[in-house]
């Protein structure tokens, strides 16, 4: 240890000494524990037959002096990768090496057998011992967890209850976000990757890899990169093993972003139909109810009733791991199913929290709903109900919030709801309820917020939301219609049908159902006057005249993604972009996705079409190639096509896209063989950078 002392300035250490000293926290727990014990045996000396006390006393004596040594050798050794504070190291690290030299003396002395040492010297040196490891710790705990670690227990932090709306919307919850699962690594004692978050001024600066998010750029910001990673990535943030981030924090730190990243726009300005500010409430209504969770009377609901309750389409969770209330989340309408929701009487007495938002509920099925006793909100924006049963909410004695945003509610049917004893606030954007409305409604039952969204200003803009596909079929019959739809008026829907870009002006106006008998590529984009223009939406429409009559493997799929065999590429059935984890889809990493399709009879072809994921951030991307190759027979068969897919040059949205590829001149086959190759490196703007690729397919449709 002093000789790493000495010459700390020319150590020159190789990178496999680093697993060594990564052991520093996991092994300094012994020398802790070992003068603890040697206290403890001090202390019960009398009760203990004098030699046995000698050699006990020996023995923890000298273990305390080498493992503490060992110990701070291997803190020197993770010194040296170079990502902490100098100045809190070195105090750390004085104050370990004088734990070890104290309890060396200690050893040093008994052995010896000085006259001193007798038992009140050993008594003040233990004690010594025990205050150096206590500062030694505290210091420690300052790098890895942040300053004032070890009493920052005794502060009073008052939290969401402290909430302001004249506080900016990144003091609010942004920062306490990042507080919470970022700053132990990146504080002021311990700068990971020169990135320090101990305030915006250093945030902004960045690390060493630049900036840590981009304004109005979530995919591409280095900080969503690096937290959507797969868990088991080295570049995942926080590191597994660390307090991961809810999908509500990340949706909220995507939203704040892409809505500018302004560390300046107080809470108050973001207008009420702003995807920050809804999801900053709810990250807030969440925080609430995780302080005040004890305040619930009923019992915990099992973990089989979790189970049970959990769908892939319906997420049900505690509000906090100590709180027996739950929140339940539908989506995915298309794969809505009614006795989901029925199933979640399984735990009717536990939910507080029902998210239904652009489900195909109908005022029927609010009968249903109201039999949840302790129901304090619900979510039922863009549904279709009309609000003649809303009467029957009158059992949900709890209920505190309803968002009936973009329904066809009316002011008669709200009224059936606004003398509710718990009622706070309800949501009508988008909805019969106008200002006139709202204002007299307000007056009549003041005890209740009414929220209606913007007012018109002509000076503000605001984006549109995509348009809307009603088609839930994506494999078309002959003369299939598009159908599209937008939840506010006076909305123009331009779309193509080529691939190309649709833009505001020049590309057609949807105005009746589109039918189309052919594979096509549909996008289409919303526009308004006086509002931004939508985001683009995309979508494949698949045309299959062929089956072949059998399918089967020349390679496996990774064995987590095996979906039903080769039978789930001719089954026309489609995967969804949410979910590559459904059995509709196949995936391939470490092997070429080879299979070979066959038809009893020779048939003619003309093209097929290959459905593949794209999911950039889970690390599924389009193949680096793709080879047809057809025949009558294995030992005849002929390449037909070889592709290079166009890649991707920057972080993208999900999506299910596709390859149509021509088989031209028409010949006829019994036998074809598909060949994909994944990309073996991700491109340098990715986060997984020189990593392999996944490739995912559900379907191969062939005319």
């Amino acid at each position: 240890m002093v000789f790493f002392l000495y010459f700390e300035e020319k150590v020159s250490l190789p990178y496999w000494f680093n697993p060594i000293g990564r052991m520093h926290p996991l092994l300094l727990h012994l020398p802790i524990g070992f003068a603890v014990v040697l206290v403890f045996f001090l202390l019960l000396k009398k009760e203990i037959e004098a030699k046995s006390f000698e050699i006990i006393q020996n023995v923890m004596l000298t273990l305390t002096a080498l493992s503490a040594v060992i110990v701070a050798i291997m803190g020197f050794l993770l010194s040296q990768e170079g990502v902490f504070d100098e100045i809190s190291l070195q105090n750390h690290k004085w104050s370990g090496v004088a734990v070890s030299i104290l309890s060396y003396l200690l050893v040093l002395f008994k052995q010896k057998a000085f006259p001193l040492f007798s038992l009140n010297i050993k008594a003040i040196g233990l004690g010594f011992l025990l205050i150096l490891i206590i500062i030694a710790g505290h210091l420690g705990a300052n790098i890895t967890h942040g300053e004032n670690y070890l009493f920052e227990a005794f502060e009073d932090k008052k939290g969401v209850s402290n909430f302001s709306e004249n506080k900016t919307m990144y003091e609010t919850v942004i920062f306490p976000i990042l507080e919470a699962k970022c700053i132990a690594c990146h504080n002021d004692n311990k700068i990971k990757g020169e990135l320090n978050m101990t305030s915006i001024e250093k945030i902004l600066k960045g690390g060493k890899n630049g900036p840590i998010w981009k304004t109005s750029d979530a995919q591409n910001s280095h900080l969503i990169q690096r937290i959507i990673l797969p868990l088991e990535e080295k570049e995942h943030m926080p590191p597994k093993g660390k307090i991961q981030l809810t999908n509500e924090e990340i949706a909220l730190l995507n939203a704040w972003i892409n809505e500018g990243a302004d560390v300046k726009k107080i809470f108050k300005s973001y207008d009420n139909t702003s995807k920050t500010k809804v999801l900053a409430l709810q990250f807030l209504n969440s925080k609430m109810a995780e302080k005040e969770a004890v305040t619930y009377s009923f019992p915990m609901p099992s973990d089989a009733d979790l189970k049970a309750v959990n769908t892939p389409y319906c997420s049900v969770f505690q509000l906090a791991n100590s709180s027996p209330a739950l929140q339940a989340d539908f989506f995915i309408s298309k794969k809505f199913e009614r006795k989901s929701l029925e199933n979640l009487q399984k735990v009717s007495e536990q939910l507080v929290i029902l998210n239904l938002a652009k489900m195909p509920i109908k005022d029927e099925d609010i009968a249903l709903i109201s039999n949840f006793p302790n129901l304090e909100k619900i979510t039922l924006n863009q549904t279709d109900i009309l609000g003649e049963n809303l009467d029957q909410f009158k059992k949900c004695k709890k209920l505190r919030s309803i968002a009936l945003a973009g329904t066809k509610i009316s002011k008669s049917s709200l009224e059936k709801i606004m003398l509710l004893p718990s009622l706070k606030e309800v949501f009508v954007w988008n909805t019969a309820i106008d200002k006139t409305i709202s204002n007299e409604l307000s007056k009549k039952y003041p005890s209740v917020k009414i929220n209606i969204g913007s007012e018109n200003n002509e000076d503000e803009y605001l984006k549109l939301n995509p348009p809307i596909l009603v088609n839930e079929d994506f494999v078309i019959q002959k003369n299939t219609p598009i159908t599209l739809k937008h939840t506010l008026k006076d909305v123009r829907i331009r779309y193509t049908l080529d691939g190309s870009e649709p833009d505001s002006s020049t590309s057609p106006i949807y105005q009746n159902p589109i039918i189309v008998n052919d594979f096509t590529l549909f996008k289409a984009i919303a526009t308004k006057s006086n509002w931004y223009t939508s985001d683009k939406v995309e979508f494949s429409f698949f045309k299959s005249s062929l089956t072949p009559d059998n399918a089967y493997f020349l390679t496996q799929p990774d064995p987590k993604y095996m979906g039903k065999g080769a039978q789930t590429l001719i089954d026309l059935k489609k995967g969804l972009v949410e979910n590559f984890q459904d059995p509709t889809w196949l995936g391939y990493r470490d092997n070429d996705f080879i299979t070979m399709f066959e038809f009893k009879k020779a048939t003619p072809l003309t093209n097929l079409t290959i459905s593949y994921l794209q999911k950039i951030d889970s690390y599924i991307i389009a193949p680096s190639s793709i080879e047809i190759w057809g025949g009558d027979s294995k030992s005849d068969l002929k390449m037909i096509k070889k592709i290079s897919p166009k890649q991707p040059l920057k972080m993208e949205l999900g999506a299910n896209l596709s390859l149509n590829i021509s088989l031209l001149p028409l010949k006829s086959y019994k036998l074809i063989q598909i060949k994909v190759k994944p990309i073996q490196k991700l491109p340098i703007w990715h986060p997984g950078k020189g990593q392999k690729a996944w490739f995912f397919v559900d379907e191969i449709f062939f005319n």
